[in-house]
């Protein structure tokens, strides 16, 4: 059997986690069975040049001329029908998707031609659809339903991102399936040497301090990560902990940055909340940190969290309704706190300082866990079955 062609979609490669689990499937994808292709929207973001350089990338935007006419669904049918093209062009046997804005374009145009087709589901749709699904949303998870329940497999990084799109869009129980990411252990650790090149986090207390406290974040800049709780909560420690030299780095970019240093202007934590952007070598921050913060309203299965917990740091993570009580085991490897709730951030914190013994053997264990459980090898040799299966069951359909 020759390789199976498979092309994987999404909309850009920006520094999220379903673009990092992407780039993490391309790398591990066996290339004497599979050959990958990477088909965007738009051909931008910081993750384009980790790209593996045997991966051909297309982009709609590159390959359509722009329209100067504008009626309502003419942009997304134009992208429906140029998906459709690329797969005929690279001969496509199965096309991979992640996030729903994506399966709008992707599952569309391959169902379209006939070429089987895995969708994602990365969030809980019930919390996660309405704030990104933009204009027509009744329209939007009409077409989601069709789409999904005529796919050929349907994944969702989580049980309870499962459940919730059972329920949310009607998918049908035999068609989805969890899948949970993957993380790489040992390209973490290697990332996790490149040294933090930033005075004020890595400076000594000043003069007064007892000493320090770093804490560190990791995401997208908007508002359902959730970062204006957690400087909420730092500025009550500051003010509880006079002593203690605090210095919390948000590591992302997004269209909340100014919110947020209007935020850390007002609470006059200039000095201690700082948002140094997009950081290729996030794992050396966490690895330096004292505890790693995840402060989101909603997640899906949250690839930052893993990343921290693979670099041995104390984790505190709002209880979102899938993904982190997944991974912490229900607060066995980490510190659970109630979502959208700044004063349980605070606590949670203020476990991970006053019991820090208690907080670094619960990290050591959720290391061992992270290697031994969310192996991005196994994430890969899974998905791979998946895609296989796929291609294998459209075979009669397609020769007919």
């Amino acid at each position: 059997m020759s390789r199976i062609r498979v092309v994987f979609t999404i909309g850009a490669m920006h520094g999220g986690g379903s673009e990092r689990q992407i780039i993490l499937l391309l790398r591990h994808l066996d290339r004497s069975r599979f050959e990958p292709f990477l088909y965007l929207v738009y051909r931008s973001g910081p993750l384009l040049n980790m790209v593996p350089a045997d991966v051909h990338i297309a982009s709609f935007e590159e390959r359509v001329t722009p329209s100067r006419i504008y009626l309502p669904g003419l942009m997304h049918s134009r992208r429906v029908r140029d998906y459709a093209r690329f797969l005929q062009e690279v001969r496509a046997d199965v096309s991979y998707d992640r996030t729903f804005l994506m399966t709008l374009i992707s599952a569309a145009g391959a169902q379209r031609i006939g070429v089987p087709n895995i969708s994602t589901i990365v969030t809980d749709p019930e919390i996660g659809f309405a704030p990104v699904a933009g204009r027509f949303q009744w329209f939007k998870r009409r077409m989601l339903h069709r789409l999904y329940n005529a796919s050929t497999q349907v994944l969702a990084v989580s049980d309870g991102a499962r459940e919730s799109a059972k329920r949310f869009y009607g998918i049908r129980d035999e068609k989805i399936q969890t899948h949970r990411n993957g993380v790489d252990a040992e390209l973490i650790r290697e990332q996790a040497t490149i040294p933090v090149n930033d005075t004020w986090w890595n400076s000594p207390g000043g003069r007064g301090s007892s000493s320090v406290c770093r804490i560190v974040s990791a995401g997208r800049l908007n508002q359902e990560k959730g970062f204006h709780l957690l400087v909420t909560a730092v500025r009550q420690l500051c003010d509880r902990y006079p002593t203690i030299d605090f210095r919390v780095a948000l590591l992302g970019e997004g269209a909340h940055r100014n919110l947020l240093e209007q935020q850390v202007r007002q609470l006059n934590l200039s000095d201690v909340v700082r948002m140094p952007g997009f950081q290729t070598n996030a794992a050396a921050w966490y690895k330096s940190a004292d505890v790693f913060v995840l402060p989101s309203l909603m997640e899906g299965m949250p690839n930052v969290l893993l990343e921290a917990m693979a670099c041995g740091a104390p984790v505190v993570s709002a209880n979102c309704h899938s993904g982190p009580a997944e991974i912490l085991d229900n607060g066995r490897l980490g510190e659970l706190v109630d979502v959208g709730d700044s004063r349980a951030l605070e606590v949670g914190i203020e476990n991970v300082l006053n019991h820090s013994a208690e907080a670094k053997g619960r990290a050591v264990t959720a290391l061992a866990v992270v290697e031994s459980e969310w192996s991005i090898h196994a994430a890969a040799r899974r998905l791979e079955n998946i895609l296989e299966t796929a291609v294998l069951s459209a075979l009669p359909h397609r020769n007919c």
